[in-house]
């Protein structure tokens, strides 16, 4: 369990974990060239390149993730493979704390992460008809109708609204009032 839940038992050993400053540089991702995000993972964290190889960051890991094969993975140029691999990260830091080459794997994983869902993987087609309705202000009316609401109001709406059958199969079900969607 998280140690932060875990209740304090008899004769139980409590060691606080130091303190060792990732290397967090700044960026901002619509300044990246979506034709080489590669050598935008080399200039904002150069020291990936610097890897050894030695496996103590997997062997360190609390989830269990092949840390170093991510990281190989970006050596290559391999986001998809990177992003994916790294996505059980919880960003503890205790890899980045154990290596000898001062890489900042989690912060570069979590770089990678994004580079991949902003220009490489496909974005879904609701997603964007929904984001086009929100900017029309289709949902304005709405809206304002549920902020000048009193807070009762609002949970009793929540409550009795028609809620999807648990067991309905994927993608199949709307509800019978489409004033929402």
């Amino acid at each position: 369990g998280l140690a932060c839940q875990t209740v304090v038992d008899a004769n139980m050993i409590i060691v606080q974990l130091p303190f060792f400053p990732a290397n967090r540089p700044g960026y901002d991702l619509e300044d990246a060239n979506p034709d080489s995000l590669h050598e935008e993972l080399r200039s904002v964290y150069p020291e990936v390149f610097k890897c050894v190889g030695c496996g103590t960051c997997t062997r360190t890991c609390p989830m269990d993730i092949d840390v170093m094969d991510y990281i190989a993975l970006m050596k290559r140029g391999d986001l998809k493979g990177a992003a994916h691999k790294s996505f059980d990260c919880v960003m503890c830091g205790l890899c980045a704390a154990r290596c000898p080459a001062q890489i900042s794997q989690f912060t570069a994983a979590m770089f990678v992460r994004r580079l991949f869902a902003k220009y490489e993987m496909p974005q879904a087609g609701h997603l964007a008809a929904r984001v086009k309705d929100v900017k029309s202000g289709k949902y304005e009316k709405m809206l304002d109708k549920l902020l000048k609401m009193k807070q009762g109001d609002v949970q009793k709406l929540y409550v009795e609204r028609e809620r999807e059958p648990d067991m309905a199969e994927l993608g199949n079900w709307l509800p019978e009032d489409k004033t929402h969607l």
